[in-house]
């Protein structure tokens, strides 16, 4: 009966609840130039100074003495928008997922020009990294981190008296993100769940970012929808983070080329 239960335990236990995420944030480090962690054993930089083949973001271990470019998809965009993301979530002494924050997917435009405005987005790509022997990396998670539409909605006298004076229209999104206990998989790995609480805001009275309102607000109003909050759990069949329920669909915070639904 004992062998039988250890056998019985052993093979649930790959799916058991996990401890809190070790979250570590990184600072700017005065000597190397890099976000490192406190002990300085984990870092990541951004090369922007060399060519394609070695430009973009890496992680770097002192005490493995090991490093790893991390950026792995097809397409190699101009690094010099991308900043680091501020933290680090430590999986064991030689894994951790790292990230970038930068222009979003496909044409990688930090600022998108409308006919009577701008429009500026940011999105987080998060890297499963490996470093030592042998070193790996793997895109597990692209998030909106930051969007904001900018519209000028008076062409006239009468459309400035009609709004009050207030003549900009902005809408905004923004997202944090927050590691908790997720689960450990099949093949012994850990992977926390993530946690995305996104603030959505319009200044102004109309439907969405791309139709004209009617009347103005001076205050952001927040809306409903898009403020919302959704965890995220590693799918191992697809190798990327998924939500656990569907996520209201934001398309006219987040895309300058959204229309108005009917």
């Amino acid at each position: 009966m004992n062998k039988v239960f250890a056998l019985l335990l052993t093979a649930a236990l790959p799916m058991a609840a996990l401890a809190q995420p070790d979250v570590e944030p990184l600072k700017l480090n005065a000597e190397n130039k890099l976000y490192c962690n406190a002990q300085t054993d984990w870092c990541v930089g951004i090369n922007t100074e060399g060519t394609m083949e070695t430009n973009g973001p890496y992680a770097t271990s002192r005490t493995l003495r090991s490093d790893r470019n991390i950026w792995d998809l097809p397409d190699i965009p101009n690094f010099k928008g991308f900043t680091v993301w501020p933290q680090l979530i430590r999986l064991s002494e030689d894994r951790a997922i790292v990230g970038v924050i930068g222009p979003a997917q496909p044409d990688y435009n930090l600022e998108t020009p409308l006919s009577n405005g701008t429009f500026t987005r940011q999105d987080l790509y998060l890297f499963e990294v490996t470093l030592g022997e042998p070193s790996s990396s793997n895109l597990v998670f692209i998030t909106p981190m930051t969007a904001t539409t900018s519209l000028r909605t008076c062409f006239n006298e009468a459309d400035e008296k009609k709004r009050g004076g207030h003549c900009m229209d902005t809408y905004r999104y923004q997202a944090d993100i927050q590691a908790l206990a997720g689960k450990q998989q099949a093949d012994g790995k850990e992977y926390p769940n993530l946690q995305i609480t996104t603030q959505a805001t319009r200044s102004s009275a109309g439907p969405s970012p791309h139709a004209n309102a009617t009347a103005a607000q001076a205050a952001p109003v927040p809306d409903k929808q898009c403020s919302y909050t959704a965890t995220y759990q590693w799918n191992a069949d697809g190798g990327l983070y998924e939500p656990t329920q569907p996520v209201p669909d934001c398309v006219e915070f987040l895309d300058p080329q959204a229309k108005k639904k009917p």
